[in-house]
């Protein structure tokens, strides 16, 4: 069942990435995308998803946001107007295919809350009935993550800490770059 809100919101996600992709200033596009992330994560938390939509709204919105602010002030705020108008035709009606796709897919999907879906069948079953006395972990969704699937997870972290080291690498070599440069010069 489709919620009226989570159409507007839907609605407000394309609008939010639209804009993302068509402003020239990158300060103004990476606002954007933290507010496209802030909207992903009531979306989220809508669907009662309440674990995923804090990790987005956390680092979609907030440790991405200010990495890319970050990279903006050690490079430049504004970027050059795209000439090429092939690739901006292909990369729209990829994205349109992309699109078109997805809703193709979803279609199929069950009923939200449907206790018949097949999500709800199976091991999550299992999970819920047995999570507390396996885990002495009042809170299933933390036994999932901590207990059950705790080296998924540091996984996941170990991503995340990579992307932010990366980063801070890029930004640092960035400055050093000026260095190298000048040094080649008096060749």
């Amino acid at each position: 069942m489709i919620v009226p809100l989570d159409l507007v919101i839907f609605a407000v996600l394309i609008v939010t990435a639209i804009l993302a992709l068509q402003v020239r200033d990158l300060l103004t596009a990476v606002a954007l995308l933290a507010g496209y992330s802030l909207f992903a994560a009531l979306l989220f938390a809508g669907v009662l998803a309440v674990d995923v939509a804090l990790v987005e709204a956390a680092l979609g919105a907030g440790l991405t946001g200010v990495l890319f602010i970050a990279a903006i002030l050690a490079t430049t705020r504004r970027t050059d107007a795209s000439k090429n108008r092939r690739r901006t035709v292909v990369a729209g009606v990829s994205v349109a295919a992309f699109v078109g796709l997805l809703l193709f897919a979803s279609g199929g999907l069950p009923d939200r809350g449907d206790p018949q879906a097949p999500a709800q069948q199976g091991v999550s079953q299992t999970y819920l009935a047995n999570s507390l006395a396996d885990t002495q972990t009042p809170n299933v969704v933390t036994s999932l993550l901590a207990d059950y699937r705790s080296q998924d997870t540091l996984g996941e972290t170990m991503v995340i800490v990579t992307a932010a080291l990366a980063a801070t690498l890029i930004l640092a070599r960035r400055e050093d770059e000026g260095d190298v440069a000048g040094e080649g010069d008096e060749r």
